[in-house]
């Protein structure tokens, strides 16, 4: 009994050991903190197989495109019309005349306005004065015509006239002032005579779709009329280019009939006046020449410097004109249709310019009926602007027109052909229209250098006719022509 006790003390003492050494171990041992459950997780982890996190997947290449081609250069065109002198003689304000002191002059045009409609931009030579009635409607040898003559050359699509003629000073200066007033109040701009002397050295400047024109008109003389510091016309010749109010126009020549005194400072300077604003063309209108040359059987009219000493100052003035700086110069004055050509130019860089040169434009209307003075053309000049690059010539044309001697009707000759062939000779003669079959010969001849049969009519021709600076235009170059 007592044995078994012992073994009872025995057994509890060696369970109370074991269970003092757990507890120590227990004790001993770190314990996780925080949320239980967080602990167990971590340790769960711990005992999971490590996940494979797959590396970032690069984006999907683009493939690369070539840069956009830059746009393509602005192209930009320009046809300009050129027209001779507009004349306004006694005749044409009688057939104009409706009513005293009204005149209508559109039915002169009705014909050929439709061909003004193909240019951008159209220039006449007005060698007539726009007065008021007052003054009085008078034609040659002083011309002063009626307000509604220009309005008639703005209703067929005249854009621009030049007023710098022979004929600038027929109504004094108050002509002068008159002109320049009805053109303003019809919105016609101008150039060639002036108010003042600051807009006497000006330069008109137009841009037709982009390109942009510097325009400059001379003239030969005033027909010996000076002006006095009072406006009024002095006949004397010794007056010559120095009256008082003389600088109302630009002369060209300070000796009126030989022309072999060329102002050569004002030609340079006005042209580099133009220069300096940079136009892409400078447009020189110049009156210049001589009456009917070479066209009326003038024996003297020999296209020969040598024997000619007037044709040679004509063309070496021409060639001044160009070598200052001219791109184009469409001439006035002598009445009867001359050649027109382009001419290369070899600049001091070495570079080569084309510029065109018409040497008589003839009359666009008038009452001149001696042949071939009421025969013409209308001529066109073809412009190109790349933008970047110069602005160049692409061409010249013209088309033949002839004025009709009744009521002084512009015709053109195709049109009116083409009328007559198809039963309509709107109203015209027969002799009448013979002469217009001659001025199809006649002028294509001039200006093409071969006469084009009526069969082989074209709405307008080329002109491809060409020299250089140093040739001397005339009858070398030039060939056989219809001079008369």
């Amino acid at each position: 009994m007592h044995s078994k006790k012992i073994y009872i003390l025995v057994g509890a003492m060696v369970a109370s050991m074991v269970l003092m050494i757990f507890a120590t171990i227990w004790v001993l041992q770190p314990q996780p903190t925080g949320n239980p459950s967080a602990a167990i997780l971590a340790e769960a982890e711990l005992l999971l197989p490590v996940a494979h996190t797959p590396a970032a997947e690069e984006p999907p290449q683009v493939p690369q495109l070539p840069p956009e081609p830059p746009p393509p250069p602005q192209i930009h065109n320009a046809t300009l019309a050129f027209v001779g002198d507009i004349m306004g003689h006694i005749e044409q304000l009688q057939a104009a005349r409706l009513s005293p002191g009204v005149y209508d002059f559109n039915y002169v045009f009705r014909y050929v306005s439709q061909y003004f409609d193909k240019a951008d931009f159209s220039i006449g030579n007005l060698e007539t004065t726009i007065v008021r009635p007052e003054v009085g409607f008078a034609g040659w040898p002083h011309f002063r015509s009626p307000i509604a003559f220009a309005e008639a050359l703005q209703n067929a699509g005249i854009s621009f006239l030049t007023t710098g003629n022979n004929h600038s000073f027929d109504a004094g200066a108050a002509g002068v002032i008159q002109t320049i007033e009805a053109l303003n109040y019809l919105g016609i701009p101008y150039t060639g005579t002036f108010l003042t002397y600051e807009e006497r050295d000006e330069i008109t400047m137009v841009e037709i779709n982009g390109i942009t024109f510097a325009l400059i008109a001379l003239t030969y003389s005033t027909n010996a009329i000076s002006l006095d510091a009072n406006g009024r016309m002095i006949g004397d010749q010794t007056h010559w280019c120095r009256g008082e109010m003389n600088w109302m126009v630009k002369y060209i020549y300070h000796d009126r009939v030989g022309q072999s005194v060329i102002d050569y400072e004002l030609i340079a300077g006005t042209i580099a006046r133009a220069r300096a604003l940079e136009p892409d063309f400078v447009v020189i209108l110049p009156h210049i020449g001589l009456e009917y040359y070479g066209t009326m059987n003038n024996p003297r009219d020999t296209f020969d410097a040598a024997t000619d000493p007037r044709w040679y100052h004509w063309m070496r003035t021409i060639n001044f004109m160009l070598k200052s700086g001219a791109d184009i110069i469409m001439s006035s004055h002598p009445h009867t249709l001359l050649p027109a050509e382009f001419v290369y130019i070899t600049e001091a860089d070495g570079t080569t310019r084309r510029a065109f040169v018409a040497y008589s434009m003839a009359n666009f209307v008038s009452a001149q009926r001696t042949r071939p003075r009421e025969a013409s053309a209308i001529f066109y000049l073809d412009f190109e602007k790349v933008e970047g690059e110069r602005a160049v010539i692409t061409g010249a044309h013209y088309v033949p027109i002839w004025v009709q001697g009744r009521d002084y009707t512009v015709f053109p000759v195709r049109h009116t052909l083409e009328s007559v062939a198809n039963g309509d000779n709107l109203g015209l003669r027969d002799n009448e229209i013979a002469r217009i079959r001659q001025v199809q010969l006649d002028v294509t001849h001039m200006l093409s250098g071969t006469p084009i049969q009526e069969e082989d009519m074209e709405i307008k021709y080329e002109i491809t006719r060409t020299r250089t600076l140093d040739e001397m235009p005339g009858r070398a170059i030039w060939g056989n022509l219809p001079w008369r």
